[in-house]
Parts: structure tokens; sequence; C-alpha cells
């Protein structure tokens, strides 16, 4: 009966263990899902002089570059396949891209190795995107390409009509905030 009780006591222990370091994970998720975009810096406030010149290779086979989104607003989205807040900044630029008038552009840009296409193509599925899905080159996942100083995902850049950066939101953002930006981005 003593080793029993004693064995008792030790998977109590583990237990409570266990769910101390789960609720610590959990409140540290649920924090870090919580947290409200950060725009950096404000719509409007953005006033590059020159275009952003990019490309990107879409898992179509086509080419998302700065040539041919330039005469609309165009939302850049750039996140990972595995990170959930990019998964909800994905769906609801969709449902912004499928909504808005008047139509502007949209590109997801996959922050991930090319080797991972098969993940990002399942994300792109999954999703049900209606925009184009594309790999980050090698310059732009070292940070060195037109988009330096990615650092973290989700991260929408907004750009005018002539291609200059407006805004940059971290993190999570509502379909209306997104509305807002793209109306503040067409002047």
């Amino acid at each position: 009966m003593g080793i029993l009780a004693s064995a008792a006591a030790c998977l109590r222990r583990e237990r409570a263990a266990v769910s101390s370091r789960l609720g610590i994970a959990l409140g540290l998720f649920v924090a870090g899902c919580s947290a409200g975009a950060q725009a950096s810096p404000p719509a409007g406030n953005v006033h590059q002089a020159e275009a952003v010149e990019f490309a990107f290779g879409v898992l179509d086979g086509s080419v998302v570059t700065s040539e041919s989104t330039r005469g609309r607003v165009t939302a850049l989205l750039f996140v990972t396949t595995y990170d959930l807040t990019s998964q909800l900044a994905a769906r609801r630029l969709d449902a912004v891209f499928r909504s808005h008038q008047p139509r502007f552009n949209a590109a997801c840009v996959a922050m991930e190795a090319a080797e991972n296409s098969v993940l990002v193509q399942t994300f792109r599925d999954t999703l049900e995107l209606g925009y184009p899905v594309a790999i980050a080159d090698r310059e732009e996942l070292r940070g060195s390409a037109a988009f330096a100083a990615i650092d973290r995902v989700p991260v929408l850049i907004l750009l005018d009509r002539r291609g200059r950066e407006r805004q940059r939101v971290f993190g999570a953002f509502g379909e209306k905030q997104l509305a807002e930006w793209l109306r503040a981005s067409e002047d």
C-alpha cells in the first residue's frame, strides 16, 4: 500500500507540473493571438518617393511583380503557414478582397523555404484564398530584398497606386480596419 500511495502522489505532482506548464503556454499563446494590429506608421504618413520593386514566384508558376500591381492599391500579406494569426489575417484579407469596391490587388507571400511549397499550397487550398500565394525568395527570407526587416508575421504592407509603401501593419487586423486602410491608401 505504501508503494501505491507513493506512486499516486508522484503522479499527482507530475500532473500538476504538466498542467502548470500547459497553462503558461496557453496563456502566452492567447496573449500573442489577442494582440491587436499595430500599424506602423499610421495610414497616410508614409510617403516614399520611390516605388518598391519586387517579384514573387506564385505557386501556379506566374509571378506577382511591382509592375503587374501598379495602377491599383495593393495589399501584400507576409505569413508563415504554421502561424494561426497568419491564417486569420489571410482569411480576413480574402474576405475584403472578394467584396471590396473598387477592386485592389492582393497577394500573400509565405516566408517559407522553397522546399516547403507543399505546405504553402495546402495553406492556400485549405483557406480557399482567392488571391495569388507566393513563396519568398532567399533575399526576402534574409531581409535583404525590397521589403527588408520582416522579422515577424503576419505583416500586411499596403502600397498605393504608384507602388509606394503607405502602411505596414503587424499582427491581426479586422476586415473593417483593412477596408479603411485601403481607402486611405487610394488617395
